[in-house]
């Protein structure tokens, strides 16, 4: 009896240290797929049409918008991107890169605002990319306005010197790292070239040395899949601009305008319908990261900016 209960304890230990072994050597999961499937979650739920084109309820905007009193999240998410091109100070732009240009909703906006000779938009996701294309060739302008999946952080799908604007709102938060997105950005834009982006920062109450501020970031940006390292206040944004090659033309300040609207746009009727859009795990996963982004706005631990840089 004795031999039989070493036998299932030694089996038992020896189970539990090839379970401890298998976690421990499981290969980790590279960031860029953890924001492709983040911002994959949902899109299953979306009605399919007899083309079998996707139908986004947004029509696929997933911006966090810029909100006005009375505001819907199509609205607030249109007026963004009206806000971002009436004060681009663009005119006219002869090749643009749109980097995670999600299901490329800004893209044929930018596209129309600003007719370039070619737009091609890029995202790490590729439910988001099929969506852009199709909707391109329904369009009939799919010679001119292309979707790539891709890394906006390597940029090695395209030449030096090559785009007149790169162009992006709030993708660039995500990438692993943004200091050297800009790097590659500067790479592949033309000498005066414009970088123009929606980004987030931190704001000016947050304190490193503050554990509350930190765990409480921390565990926002892990939820959002945000690397800390791109968690810089408007000095360090700046400085890591400069030191790839930007001169800076403007950096304005906007959270004011876009987080408290956003998070309220999850009130219980209006999180009844996302439910209902993207599933309930889905939709609750999205108004813990809203909540969190008004609250930590309202303390001045993040900001919203909008930000022009000139290549040298």
């Amino acid at each position: 009896m004795m031999r039989w209960k070493r036998v299932v304890l030694i089996t038992a230990v020896a189970v539990g240290i090839a379970a401890v072994i298998m976690v421990a050597t499981r290969p980790k999961k590279e960031h860029e797929k953890k924001v492709e499937e983040f911002y994959s979650a949902g899109s299953v739920r979306y009605d399919v049409d007899s083309e079998n084109q996707i139908k986004h309820p947004e029509d696929g905007f997933i911006s966090f918008g810029y909100w006005k009193p009375g505001d819907n999240y199509k609205q607030a998410a249109k007026r963004l991107v009206k806000y971002y091109i009436d004060n681009s100070g663009i005119d006219h732009a002869e090749r643009i890169l749109n980097v995670a240009c999600g299901y490329g909703a800004e893209s044929f906006a930018f596209n129309d605002a600003f007719e370039p000779e070619e737009l091609i938009g890029l995202d790490i996701t590729k439910v988001h990319v099929d969506y852009a294309n199709n909707r391109a060739k329904r369009q009939n302008i799919d010679h001119k306005l292309k979707f790539k999946q891709g890394d906006a952080v390597k940029l090695d799908l395209f030449p030096d010197n090559h785009f007149s604007h790169v162009l992006g709102i709030e993708g660039p938060s995500h990438f692993n790292t943004r200091e050297q997105f800009f790097t590659s950005a500067n790479r592949v834009l033309k000498p005066g070239g414009i970088l123009l982006l929606t980004d987030i920062m931190l704001g000016d109450n947050y304190n490193k040395y503050n554990l509350v501020h930190q765990a409480m970031v921390r565990a926002g940006a892990k939820s959002w899949r945000v690397p800390m390292v791109n968690a810089v206040k408007e000095d360090g944004y700046r400085k890591q601009l400069e030191n790839a090659g930007f001169d800076v033309v403007f950096l304005k300040r906007i959270g004011d305008k876009v987080f408290p609207g956003y998070a309220q746009s999850f009130e219980w009727k209006q999180a009844r319908e996302k439910d209902k859009k993207m599933g309930r795990l889905t939709a609750y996963g999205f108004k813990k990261i809203g909540k969190f982004l008004g609250y930590a706005n309202d303390k001045k631990w993040i900001d919203y900016i909008y930000v022009k840089a000139r290549k040298r």
